[in-house]
Protein backbone atom coordinates (compact mmCIF):
# COMPACT_ATOMS: atom_id res chain seq x y z
CA UNK A 1 0.00 0.00 0.00
CA UNK A 2 1.09 3.57 -0.47
CA UNK A 3 2.94 5.56 2.10
CA UNK A 4 0.25 6.63 4.55
CA UNK A 5 2.00 5.65 7.73
CA UNK A 6 3.77 8.22 9.88
CA UNK A 7 3.48 11.01 7.29
CA UNK A 8 -0.30 10.72 7.14
CA UNK A 9 -0.69 10.49 10.91
CA UNK A 10 1.39 13.65 11.30
CA UNK A 11 -0.60 15.41 8.59
CA UNK A 12 -3.94 14.41 10.06
CA UNK A 13 -2.82 15.37 13.56
CA UNK A 14 -1.81 18.80 12.29
CA UNK A 15 -4.75 19.46 9.98
CA UNK A 16 -7.56 17.72 11.88
CA UNK A 17 -6.52 17.92 15.51
CA UNK A 18 -4.37 21.05 15.15
CA UNK A 19 -5.15 22.60 18.50
CA UNK A 20 -2.73 25.46 17.95
CA UNK A 21 -3.09 25.89 14.19
CA UNK A 22 -5.50 28.61 13.07
CA UNK A 23 -4.57 28.78 9.39
CA UNK A 24 -7.88 27.37 8.22
CA UNK A 25 -10.17 29.69 10.21
CA UNK A 26 -11.57 32.64 8.24
CA UNK A 27 -11.68 34.58 11.53
CA UNK A 28 -8.97 34.05 14.11
CA UNK A 29 -10.07 31.57 16.78
CA UNK A 30 -9.41 32.92 20.30
CA UNK A 31 -6.73 31.08 22.24
CA UNK A 32 -9.21 30.36 25.03
CA UNK A 33 -11.56 28.70 22.54
CA UNK A 34 -8.79 26.50 21.10
CA UNK A 35 -7.67 25.58 24.62
CA UNK A 36 -11.24 24.63 25.51
CA UNK A 37 -11.48 22.61 22.30
CA UNK A 38 -8.29 20.69 23.08
CA UNK A 39 -9.69 19.61 26.42
CA UNK A 40 -13.10 18.54 25.21
CA UNK A 41 -12.67 17.43 21.59
CA UNK A 42 -12.56 13.73 22.45
CA UNK A 43 -15.72 13.99 24.57
CA UNK A 44 -18.19 13.90 21.71
CA UNK A 45 -21.20 14.33 23.98
CA UNK A 46 -19.93 17.52 25.64
CA UNK A 47 -21.59 20.58 24.13
CA UNK A 48 -20.15 23.11 26.61
CA UNK A 49 -17.71 24.33 23.97
CA UNK A 50 -20.70 25.65 21.97
CA UNK A 51 -21.50 28.42 24.45
CA UNK A 52 -23.21 30.61 21.85
CA UNK A 53 -23.94 30.44 18.09
CA UNK A 54 -21.10 32.80 17.18
CA UNK A 55 -18.50 30.70 19.00
CA UNK A 56 -19.94 27.53 17.47
CA UNK A 57 -19.66 29.02 13.99
CA UNK A 58 -16.01 29.90 14.53
CA UNK A 59 -15.37 26.36 15.71
CA UNK A 60 -17.16 25.02 12.65
CA UNK A 61 -14.91 27.00 10.30
CA UNK A 62 -11.85 25.87 12.25
CA UNK A 63 -12.77 22.16 12.21
CA UNK A 64 -14.18 22.19 8.69
CA UNK A 65 -10.88 23.49 7.38
CA UNK A 66 -8.94 20.83 9.26
CA UNK A 67 -11.30 18.05 8.21
CA UNK A 68 -10.99 19.14 4.60
CA UNK A 69 -7.21 18.80 4.82
CA UNK A 70 -7.39 15.31 6.29
CA UNK A 71 -10.20 14.28 3.99
CA UNK A 72 -8.17 15.40 1.00
CA UNK A 73 -5.39 13.02 2.01
CA UNK A 74 -7.89 10.18 2.39
CA UNK A 75 -9.57 10.91 -0.94
CA UNK A 76 -6.19 10.83 -2.66
CA UNK A 77 -4.88 7.78 -0.81
CA UNK A 78 -7.73 5.29 -0.85
CA UNK A 79 -8.28 5.11 -4.64
CA UNK A 80 -4.55 4.56 -5.14
CA UNK A 81 -4.54 1.83 -2.51
CA UNK A 82 -7.48 0.08 -4.12
CA UNK A 83 -5.90 0.35 -7.57
CA UNK A 84 -2.63 -1.14 -6.31
CA UNK A 85 -4.52 -3.95 -4.57
CA UNK A 86 -6.29 -4.75 -7.83
CA UNK A 87 -3.01 -4.81 -9.74
CA UNK A 88 -1.55 -7.27 -7.25
CA UNK A 89 -4.59 -9.52 -7.59
CA UNK A 90 -4.17 -9.45 -11.37
CA UNK A 91 -0.68 -10.96 -11.02
CA UNK A 92 -2.15 -14.38 -10.23
CA UNK A 93 -0.74 -16.93 -12.66
CA UNK A 94 1.12 -14.25 -14.63
CA UNK A 95 4.75 -14.43 -15.75
CA UNK A 96 7.50 -17.03 -15.56
CA UNK A 97 7.78 -19.32 -12.55
CA UNK A 98 10.17 -22.05 -11.46
CA UNK A 99 7.29 -23.86 -9.77
CA UNK A 100 7.88 -26.47 -7.12
CA UNK A 101 7.39 -26.07 -3.37
CA UNK A 102 5.34 -23.13 -2.17
CA UNK A 103 6.66 -20.66 0.36
CA UNK A 104 3.63 -21.03 2.64
CA UNK A 105 2.44 -17.41 2.57
CA UNK A 106 -0.64 -16.29 4.49
CA UNK A 107 -2.28 -15.01 1.34
CA UNK A 108 -5.26 -13.34 3.06
CA UNK A 109 -3.18 -11.36 5.57
CA UNK A 110 -0.49 -10.59 3.00
CA UNK A 111 -3.00 -9.42 0.38
CA UNK A 112 -1.76 -11.90 -2.23
CA UNK A 113 -3.99 -13.70 -4.74
CA UNK A 114 -2.07 -16.97 -4.30
CA UNK A 115 0.93 -18.54 -2.59
CA UNK A 116 4.28 -18.06 -4.31
CA UNK A 117 6.98 -20.51 -5.29
CA UNK A 118 9.92 -20.86 -2.91
CA UNK A 119 12.25 -21.23 -5.89
CA UNK A 120 10.95 -17.96 -7.38
CA UNK A 121 11.68 -16.15 -4.11
CA UNK A 122 15.14 -17.69 -3.78
CA UNK A 123 16.00 -16.52 -7.29
CA UNK A 124 15.18 -12.95 -6.25
CA UNK A 125 16.84 -12.85 -2.82
CA UNK A 126 20.00 -14.55 -4.09
CA UNK A 127 20.64 -11.75 -6.56
CA UNK A 128 24.18 -10.60 -5.75
CA UNK A 129 23.57 -7.01 -6.84
CA UNK A 130 23.42 -4.68 -3.83
CA UNK A 131 20.34 -2.55 -3.30
CA UNK A 132 22.41 0.62 -3.64
CA UNK A 133 23.63 -0.52 -7.03
CA UNK A 134 20.02 -1.26 -7.96
CA UNK A 135 19.22 2.37 -7.18
CA UNK A 136 22.17 3.61 -9.24
CA UNK A 137 21.30 1.47 -12.26
CA UNK A 138 17.55 1.93 -11.96
CA UNK A 139 15.41 4.66 -13.55
CA UNK A 140 16.08 8.16 -12.22
CA UNK A 141 12.73 9.57 -13.22
CA UNK A 142 11.43 10.52 -9.78
CA UNK A 143 12.37 12.65 -6.79
CA UNK A 144 12.82 9.63 -4.50
CA UNK A 145 15.04 7.82 -6.98
CA UNK A 146 17.27 10.88 -7.31
CA UNK A 147 17.50 11.08 -3.52
CA UNK A 148 18.82 7.52 -3.38
CA UNK A 149 15.71 5.56 -2.43
CA UNK A 150 15.08 2.12 -3.82
CA UNK A 151 11.92 2.11 -5.93
CA UNK A 152 10.01 -0.96 -7.01
CA UNK A 153 10.79 -0.14 -10.64
CA UNK A 154 14.53 -0.32 -9.93
CA UNK A 155 14.12 -3.55 -7.95
CA UNK A 156 12.11 -5.06 -10.80
CA UNK A 157 14.68 -3.95 -13.39
CA UNK A 158 17.46 -5.58 -11.36
CA UNK A 159 15.59 -8.89 -11.32
CA UNK A 160 14.61 -9.61 -14.94
CA UNK A 161 12.64 -12.71 -15.88
CA UNK A 162 11.50 -13.23 -12.28
CA UNK A 163 7.96 -14.02 -11.21
CA UNK A 164 6.02 -10.70 -10.91
CA UNK A 165 4.01 -11.72 -7.85
CA UNK A 166 7.12 -12.96 -6.04
CA UNK A 167 8.87 -9.67 -6.85
CA UNK A 168 5.97 -7.69 -5.46
CA UNK A 169 5.82 -9.80 -2.28
CA UNK A 170 9.55 -9.53 -1.58
CA UNK A 171 9.60 -5.76 -2.14
CA UNK A 172 6.50 -5.18 0.02
CA UNK A 173 8.20 -7.15 2.80
CA UNK A 174 10.85 -4.40 2.92
CA UNK A 175 8.56 -1.57 4.00
CA UNK A 176 5.01 -0.40 4.72
CA UNK A 177 5.35 1.73 1.58
CA UNK A 178 4.78 -0.08 -1.70
CA UNK A 179 6.74 2.48 -3.73
CA UNK A 180 10.08 3.33 -2.06
CA UNK A 181 12.40 2.12 0.69
CA UNK A 182 15.78 3.08 2.11
CA UNK A 183 18.25 0.81 0.27
CA UNK A 184 20.23 0.17 3.46
CA UNK A 185 17.15 -1.12 5.27
CA UNK A 186 16.21 -3.18 2.23
CA UNK A 187 19.71 -4.69 2.11
CA UNK A 188 19.53 -5.79 5.75
CA UNK A 189 16.21 -7.50 5.15
CA UNK A 190 17.36 -9.00 1.87
CA UNK A 191 20.36 -10.56 3.61
CA UNK A 192 18.08 -12.04 6.26
CA UNK A 193 15.74 -13.42 3.59
CA UNK A 194 18.67 -15.25 2.05
CA UNK A 195 19.24 -17.03 5.34
CA UNK A 196 15.59 -17.96 5.81
CA UNK A 197 12.96 -17.24 3.15
CA UNK A 198 10.12 -18.15 5.52
CA UNK A 199 10.52 -14.86 7.43
CA UNK A 200 9.24 -13.01 4.37
CA UNK A 201 5.76 -14.11 5.41
CA UNK A 202 6.12 -12.53 8.89
CA UNK A 203 7.70 -9.36 7.52
CA UNK A 204 4.96 -8.88 4.95
CA UNK A 205 2.18 -9.48 7.49
CA UNK A 206 3.80 -7.01 9.90
CA UNK A 207 4.00 -4.32 7.24
CA UNK A 208 0.42 -4.89 6.14
CA UNK A 209 -0.84 -4.63 9.73
CA UNK A 210 1.07 -1.36 10.20
CA UNK A 211 -0.58 -0.02 7.07
CA UNK A 212 -4.03 -1.12 8.21
CA UNK A 213 -3.42 0.50 11.62
CA UNK A 214 -2.52 3.76 9.91
CA UNK A 215 -5.76 3.61 7.91
CA UNK A 216 -7.77 2.90 11.07
CA UNK A 217 -6.18 5.82 12.89
CA UNK A 218 -6.86 8.08 9.90
CA UNK A 219 -10.54 7.09 9.84
CA UNK A 220 -10.86 7.49 13.63
CA UNK A 221 -9.43 11.01 13.56
CA UNK A 222 -11.61 11.97 10.62
CA UNK A 223 -14.66 10.59 12.42
CA UNK A 224 -13.92 12.65 15.54
CA UNK A 225 -13.35 15.75 13.43
CA UNK A 226 -16.55 15.26 11.42
CA UNK A 227 -18.59 14.70 14.58
CA UNK A 228 -17.25 17.87 16.19
CA UNK A 229 -17.72 19.77 12.94
CA UNK A 230 -21.36 18.61 12.72
CA UNK A 231 -22.08 19.62 16.31
CA UNK A 232 -20.56 23.05 15.73
CA UNK A 233 -22.63 23.50 12.56
CA UNK A 234 -25.91 22.64 14.25
CA UNK A 235 -25.23 24.78 17.33
CA UNK A 236 -24.05 27.65 15.15
CA UNK A 237 -26.98 27.91 12.73
CA UNK A 238 -29.94 26.11 14.30
CA UNK A 239 -29.17 25.67 18.03
CA UNK A 240 -32.85 25.44 19.06
CA UNK A 241 -33.71 22.60 16.65
CA UNK A 242 -35.13 19.72 18.80
CA UNK A 243 -33.31 17.16 16.68
CA UNK A 244 -29.99 18.28 18.17
CA UNK A 245 -30.92 16.53 21.40
CA UNK A 246 -31.43 13.09 19.88
CA UNK A 247 -29.21 13.08 16.78
CA UNK A 248 -29.18 11.09 14.46
CA UNK A 249 -32.76 10.04 15.27
CA UNK A 250 -33.62 13.71 15.02
CA UNK A 251 -33.10 13.49 11.25
CA UNK A 252 -36.36 11.52 11.15
CA UNK A 253 -38.15 12.81 14.23
CA UNK A 254 -38.79 15.75 14.16
CA UNK A 255 -37.07 15.46 10.75
CA UNK A 256 -34.32 17.37 9.00
CA UNK A 257 -36.96 19.18 6.92
CA UNK A 258 -37.95 21.15 10.04
CA UNK A 259 -34.51 22.74 10.36
CA UNK A 260 -35.41 25.90 8.33
CA UNK A 261 -37.94 26.77 11.06
CA UNK A 262 -35.09 27.09 13.57
CA UNK A 263 -32.45 28.65 11.30
CA UNK A 264 -30.77 31.67 12.83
Amino acid sequence: MIRIGSSVIVAITVFVLGHSCQAFAPNAVPHSTVKSLSKTSLNLGDTSIFSDPESARRLFYFWFGGTSGGGGIAVAAFPQMFSRFQKIQELKGIGPTLGGEKLGMSTLLCGLPEDISKADVEKIVNNKMSTEKMVAKGPQDSYFAQKGYLRFEAFEQANPKCNPLALRAVFDAFTTSSATVDPREAQILLDSFRQDTSIINKALISNKLKGYSAIGTLLLLLGIALSTCGDAFSHGWFPDWPGNQNFPIGLVSPGFWTIPQYWT
